[in-house]
């Protein structure tokens, strides 16, 4: 697992300092007799990305269904600046700030760019007794739209229908659309998936930008992108955290290891060490 990108190492001295803005404690899942996460206990801390990796099967699709209540825990408890939250349903858990994109591009493929992004930013600002207002009364949400569109680089494809963006760039537009809805927290699942390089590098760099301001969450197999810019990295192992830490630190931890390459791996890393001390 060892890469050559590594985090900006002023960011990692300062992430032990900073508040838990959202946090796991106890958190277990069971689908009838299975346990898919098993007593899982995070720290979000504000302003940092956070990744969760592990191997397919690990479990962090269920704890982001957890986090964002898209399915209720077994056990356990989800708290936000200090309150729990645990029971509360994915809509009040969005309206306080939690916002999650997908796995898969999550925009209206018939509407242009735009329109997108003016949908995304009536959203903090219409109450569900107000949603249908006049044009004019919503005219000065144009600006911030545009604010978003140049954000993500996507300023000439403003007219352009989303669904005729190219893949790269309709995950750009699901980021912006994200951003737009003002979020205190932004959990990503999987934000390179399906990208080429370019579009990779692309894409980590706007959340490595946007994170100055806000704290991220984000479950992703990129590896060369999770060393590049994670503050701090969980990795999950059969529904269970076995390591967390930096990506230095992670990445040396014999139970990450076996848990990528297998038990080999772990014993020829072992040697790799021992050779290491002996010199």
């Amino acid at each position: 697992m060892t890469l050559t990108a590594s985090p900006d190492q002023s960011r990692l001295k300062s992430a032990d300092t900073r508040q838990t803005i959202l946090e796991a404690r106890g958190l277990t899942k069971s689908f009838r007799g299975f346990v898919a996460v098993d007593k899982v206990d995070l720290k979000i801390q504000r302003g940092g990305i956070h990744a969760l990796i592990g191997p397919n099967g690990a479990g962090k699709t269920t704890v982001f269904n957890l986090l964002t209540r898209f399915i209720p825990p077994t056990s356990g408890n989800i708290l936000l600046f200090g309150e729990d939250i645990t029971r509360q349903s994915a809509h009040a858990l969005a309206r306080h700030g939690v916002v999650r994109s997908f796995q898969i591009s999550a925009t209206f493929p018939h509407l242009s760019v735009i329109e997108n992004l003016k949908i995304a930013v009536q959203r903090p600002s219409v109450s569900p007794g107000r949603f249908w207002q006049s044009s004019r009364s919503l005219a000065h949400l144009e600006e911030r739209a545009h604010h978003f569109l140049e954000l993500v680089e996507l300023k000439k494809f403003a007219q352009v229908a989303a669904g005729e963006l190219p893949y790269g760039h309709k995950r750009a537009l699901e980021l912006a659309t994200t951003l737009a809805t003002d979020p205190k927290v932004m959990l990503l699942d999987e934000p390179t998936q399906g990208l080429g390089i370019e579009e990779v590098d692309h894409i980590t760099q706007l959340i490595k930008r946007f994170s100055k301001e806000r704290t991220v969450l984000m479950v992703e197999h990129n590896m060369r992108m999770v060393a590049a810019i994670a503050d701090r990295i969980s990795v999950l192992r059969y529904g269970r955290i076995i390591a967390e830490g930096s990506y230095d630190e992670v990445s040396r931890n014999p139970q990450v290891i076996e848990a990528y390459l297998g038990s080999k791996a772990k014993k020829e890393n072992q040697q790799e060490n021992k050779q290491g001390n002996k010199q």
